[in-house]
């Protein structure tokens, strides 16, 4: 079995509803992971300038900025951030992947329309080549993912830690070498990361 196996994959993402693609999941990665994201959930991979960038200093550190694009304003996640990595080098020309309108089902906030910064796309997979790289030794290969229910973080827990460190903590089993659905990670954003954060929280002295 892989270093995931499926009962860990499944405790991990336990109220986390996974897609299935449409015809094939898309690679990025992230710092030295790969995420996962099934076509269903994006709407367009777009390069953007650096410079096209407005940034919002007052919010959290995930969000980069926000860009025009299409006559829409349009966030931007850092994947990287996310994950857990406390920095991340902006280059000047980012690749981003656009969530469709299917991204709402994993949020209570709307996903439709985010930009996710990843480092680059590097491949995709059909969902039988996925199971079969994720699992390699599972007999679970038709994996049945409406059945992946809440994960065990209470609402006290979530209001007292960051969103990088939440997220850290359900992307903590997944092994670098594994395949990280981008479900949990925007599953795992909590709604506070879209409100500016108070001045106190920036003052000094």
């Amino acid at each position: 079995m892989s270093n995931l196996d499926y009962e860990t994959f499944a405790s991990t993402a336990k109220s986390h509803q996974l897609l299935a693609p449409s015809n094939r999941y898309i690679l990025a990665k992230a710092g030295d992971r790969t995420v996962t994201f099934p076509d269903v959930l994006i709407s367009e991979i777009i390069m953007v300038n650096r410079n096209a960038i407005l940034a919002l200093p007052f919010y959290e550190a995930a969000i980069i900025g926000v860009i025009h694009h299409q006559a829409n304003i349009m966030p931007l996640l850092l994947l990287r951030l996310l994950v857990g990595e406390q920095r991340a080098l902006i280059t000047e020309s980012l690749t981003v992947v656009r969530l469709s309108k299917a991204a709402n089902e994993l949020n209570q906030q709307p996903m439709s329309g985010v930009g996710i910064v990843v480092d680059r796309v590097i491949g995709s997979l059909t969902p039988e080549e996925y199971q079969s790289n994720q699992y390699p030794n599972s007999d679970n290969q038709n994996l049945d993912f409406s059945d992946l229910s809440d994960l065990e973080l209470q609402n006290s827990e979530i209001s007292t830690i960051s969103p990088t460190k939440k997220i850290t903590q359900i992307v903590a089993n997944i092994k670098e070498n594994e395949y990280t659905p981008i479900e949990i990670i925007l599953s795992g954003i909590p709604t506070h990361i879209w409100q500016p954060q108070r001045w106190g929280e920036y003052s000094v002295g």
